[in-house]
């Protein structure tokens, strides 16, 4: 009787470990799976769907498409992230971009990502709505901080147009301290944001 109540506590103490890394980061890794490297970045947020409680794909892989379109200064590339709504919605985004491409410092280090999940699914339903808020510290070679904030949409039962990038946001530290930035969120308009 001993063994199995000592078996139960191994089971039990590898779920909660799982549990734990589920959240937002490790999870991808560990299942090896949810992110598929034969699709683009831009498939996968767009035609990859809500399946229970996890994400079909990692937030690391996200971040640093987003980087790399920055570090190009590839619009297309970025645009391709963009959910159709976001599309439909900003006609100016590739300005915007443009905009973000030439505010964005020469980066020396990535610190504190993280990745924040909202949203609902009601039991015995087959309505959902997810999104997800991605943030990272941005230092330059100076040591100035920024702030950067990507959202983007996991799945929206009533709108599958909205799945995809949302928006994207670079705050300057001092923006952030002084409060001259506004936060954007799912409801205002799509698209990239800048404040320095």
């Amino acid at each position: 009787m001993k063994v199995l109540h000592k078996g139960f506590a191994v089971i039990l103490s590898a779920v909660l470990i799982v549990s734990s890394l589920a959240g937002c980061g490790l999870l991808e890794r560990i299942t090896n799976g949810k992110y598929d490297p034969d699709m683009t970045i831009g498939e996968q947020i767009k035609t990859r769907h809500y399946k229970g409680h996890a994400i079909d794909f990692g937030k690391n892989e996200l971040l640093d498409e987003i980087l790399e379109c920055v570090e190009d200064k590839d619009v297309d590339r970025m645009m391709d992230l963009f959910s159709d709504y976001a599309l439909d919605e900003n006609d100016v985004l590739d300005e915007e971009l443009e905009e973000l491409y030439e505010a964005f410092p020469e980066i020396d280090e990535v610190k504190n990502n993280s990745c924040s999940e909202f949203g609902s699914h009601n039991q015995g339903s087959t309505e959902y709505k997810y999104n997800y808020i991605i943030s990272a510290d941005i230092y330059d070679e100076e040591g100035n901080r920024y702030y950067f904030i990507i959202e983007w949409i996991e799945g929206y039962s009533e709108d599958p147009d909205m799945q995809g990038l949302y928006s994207i946001q670079l705050v300057s530290e001092d923006s952030y301290w002084n409060k001259t930035f506004t936060v954007h969120s799912w409801g205002d308009r799509p698209g990239v944001y800048v404040y320095l």
